[in-house]
């Protein structure tokens, strides 16, 4: 694990267990696909030094988002299982960037948290449970397009949270098809 989750140890032992499912689940690619992005080759110009970072984080970001994100459809398949209550969006990249992003697909009414790398978010989300949500679910679903993370500390999530964690690969084609939907054993 990215870091020790046994830091949580002790506020976790006072949580109380809930018959609640908490569902997890990325941005990119598992809720709104980057297809689009990647075909158009949209991040080539862009070289990451000091002298861009004016323009990546206040030019670039808003236009990004709003030929790319506002006002654009995407399949519904993962978000219909949302509770506002239960859920948390936990992504990986820039903050500001991926924060803008959500916002502009209106899912911004849910919790979000943004880490810098995916093996981050095993941590993250023990973290969230922890400090915010402040019980442990029966039961964990996590929606990802690349889920290894979570599939490599998935026996030690469980042990320690002592709840149940079904993860399911998201593969999706475009903002128009319906997405595949598979859970992992």
């Amino acid at each position: 694990m990215f870091w020790d989750i046994n830091i949580f140890k002790d506020k976790k032992d006072i949580l109380p267990k809930k018959e609640e499912i908490f569902i997890v689940s990325d941005f990119d690619d598992t809720i709104f696909s980057t297809q689009e992005i990647i075909k158009k080759d949209v991040r080539k110009w862009r070289r990451w030094n000091e002298w861009n970072k004016y323009i990546e984080e206040v030019l670039w970001i808003e236009n990004f988002v709003k030929d790319y994100y506002e006002k654009k459809e995407f399949p519904n398949h993962v978000i219909k299982r949302f509770e506002k209550e239960n859920t948390l969006i936990l992504t990986a990249w820039f903050d500001n960037l991926q924060k803008a992003k959500i916002e502009a697909v209106w899912l911004h009414h849910f919790p979000v948290k943004v880490v810098y790398e995916s093996k981050e978010k095993p941590f993250e989300m023990v973290k969230y449970i922890v400090e915010k949500l402040k019980f442990i679910p029966k039961e964990i679903h996590i929606f990802e397009d690349r889920p290894e993370h979570f599939i490599e500390t998935k026996a030690e999530l469980e042990d320690f949270l002592n709840t149940k964690i079904k993860i399911f690969l998201v593969e999706m084609k475009d903002n128009f098809s319906e997405p595949t939907i598979k859970e992992l054993d």
